[in-house]
């Protein structure tokens, strides 16, 4: 018993101490601390662990400087007596697009080719850079004449003027230059160009490209060429309007102006220089001219183009032209036919509009849509064509006319000028001859086109048709520019290479007209002509015609009976 309570109480003596001990180890650690008595050196303390660094967020990209804007966009208005052409050129790099009219012309000087595009025949032509291949159509028997000497004589003036144009400083020049055949030149025609103009600095897009093309004649004569010049080339520049008068042998005066009305330096899309997608493309020139005809013609019979007449003026007459009947065995372009005579017409200030041809029934009820008092109906009736022989030959191998040994051709045209619903006012027959001493050689077309383009071309014996250029042309719209679009007046007005080319003084536009103006002559040859050419005949016979109308209009008109 006393074993078992001495135990008993050693346990709870154990347990007690037990609880003493961890109360004090408890209590210790509870227990502030009391700093030790006298200076202490605190122990270095560790040092701290760097905390991982956060990996820097990317400094942005600066976004990339936009180029400036170095490309050219400007709008211009040609005049050439009532005749007035718009047209916008794009300049941008190695390329350019000129819209004229119904065209576009496209540079991609990249590829080395150009483009002619008709919008309205959804067609396309690809052809070499450079200029026209016209020398082979040319008449051989007139270049084997010997060539002559041809003085071209520059004067450049800078009158010291300026102004601001555009934001640009523009300074006005003014150049004269002079065409002297010398005795035996191969091509007589004398001219001088009077030019008044403003110029600016050439924008860069316009500076890099040698537009020379068509700048060299269609004659075939290849007579030296002794250029002189007085003034700095350099002034000329970039012209944005100007004045030129053009003064043939006879002296007469024929002014062309031209005004830049929009000129912007922006940044271009580069589909503008590319072909329109969805159109076709033709294998040569007479190909597109024949597809700008037809499509011409679909809008004239659909009345498509009726909303696009000028509208007719107070009390004046307006006279409807069909396309002219061909009666004759001879292959003949009536339509072309046709623009003579209404280009005829409007040269005395006769407002004459088109009309595709068509019974008389659907003949009255578009003139009755486009306010046509009378309708003016032709047929060709007859062509002839003889051999020159006797005094005519003699005299003209003697005075060295290429033209000695072609045939003398001969045109006939019944004429009626009729109120829809009435009697003719007019019924008359027309002829004409060419060929002979003393006749009329068909260049009225020059004259009416507006261009001496015509002319040129005709003097270098193409085989091509200049009617159907010159109808071609029309169509284009290009008649304001007609001058400007003579490949051989650019020739001349870029001084013959005399330091007026490399783009200086030459006007871009026009140069692109002159292309085109190349490849319409071309457009309408065919391939070479078999058989004589009537144009010249036919060309008067149709000026004759319209003259008659026009002094039938004159007229008092007879009074119907009741």
């Amino acid at each position: 018993m006393r074993s078992s309570h001495i135990g008993r109480v050693s346990l709870f003596t154990l347990l007690v101490s037990l609880a003493m001990i961890c109360g004090a180890v408890v209590g210790y650690a509870q227990a502030p601390k009391v700093p030790p008595s006298g200076p202490r050196t605190p122990a270095p303390a560790a040092p701290a662990k760097p905390a991982p660094r956060k990996p820097a967020d990317p400094a942005p990209a600066a976004a990339p400087k936009p180029a400036p804007a170095a490309d050219v966009r400007f709008k211009s208005k040609y005049t050439t007596g009532d005749q007035v052409t718009e047209s916008v050129t794009y300049l941008k790099n190695n390329r350019e697009r000129y819209e004229l009219a119904d065209m576009i012309l496209l540079k991609q000087h990249d590829q080395n080719r150009v483009v002619q595009i008709s919008r309205s025949a959804k067609t396309y032509l690809v052809s070499p850079d450079g200029v026209p291949a016209i020398a082979s159509m040319v008449d051989q028997a007139a270049a084997q004449k010997a060539p002559g000497v041809v003085l071209v004589a520059t004067s450049i003036v800078d009158t010291g003027e300026r102004k601001t144009a555009f934001g640009l400083p523009a300074r006005h020049i003014k150049t004269i230059i002079e065409r002297q055949p010398q005795p035996g030149a191969c091509d007589q025609s004398r001219q001088r160009i009077e030019t008044d103009a403003w110029y600016v600095d050439a924008p860069k897009s316009a500076a890099g490209q040698d537009n020379t093309d068509g700048a060299s004649s269609s004659t075939s004569c290849h007579d030296e060429v002794k250029t002189t010049q007085n003034g700095d080339p350099k002034v000329l520049g970039f012209p944005i309007s100007y004045n030129t008068t053009f003064l043939d042998a006879d002296g007469k005066p024929m002014v062309v102006a031209m005004e830049v009305t929009e000129f912007e330096i922006t940044s271009l899309d580069a589909s503008l220089f590319e072909i329109p997608q969805g159109f076709a493309a033709v294998m040569n020139a007479q190909e597109l001219s024949k597809a700008v005809s037809n499509a011409n013609e679909t809008k004239l019979a659909s009345g498509e183009l009726a909303a696009a007449a000028p509208q007719k003026k107070l009390g004046s007459i307006r006279v409807g032209v069909p396309e002219v009947a061909n009666k004759t065995t001879q292959a003949l372009d009536t339509r072309a036919l046709r623009t003579k005579l209404i280009a005829d017409l409007a040269e005395a200030k006769v407002d004459a509009v088109p009309l595709a041809a068509a019974p008389q029934p659907q003949l009255e009820a578009r003139a009755a849509e486009l306010g046509i008092d009378y309708l003016l109906m032709a047929e060709v009736t007859e062509l002839k064509a003889s051999k020159p022989g006797g005094l005519s030959k003699m005299m003209k191998v003697t005075a060295g006319d290429s033209s000695a040994g072609k045939d003398i051709t001969e045109a006939k045209l019944n004429v009626q000028l009729v109120a829809p619903g009435s009697k003719p006012r007019l019924s008359t027959t027309t002829s004409a001859k060419d060929g002979g001493i003393g006749v009329k050689t068909g260049l009225g077309i020059a004259k009416v086109a507006g261009t001496m383009y015509m002319r040129m071309a005709l003097m270098g014996g193409m085989y091509g048709s200049p009617m159907g250029a010159f109808n071609t042309m029309r169509l284009m719209n290009m008649g304001g520019m007609g001058m400007l679009g003579d490949p051989s007046l650019m020739a001349l007005q870029t001084g013959m290479g005399s330091g007026l080319r490399m783009g200086m003084g030459l006007d871009r536009t026009a140069g692109a007209a002159s292309f085109l103006m190349q490849q319409a002559m071309i457009g309408s040859a065919g391939g070479p002509q078999q058989g004589p050419s009537f144009d010249a005949s036919l060309s008067d016979a149709l000026e004759d015609a319209a003259k008659n109308v026009v002094e039938a209009l004159k007229k008092p008109e007879p009074v119907k009976k009741k």
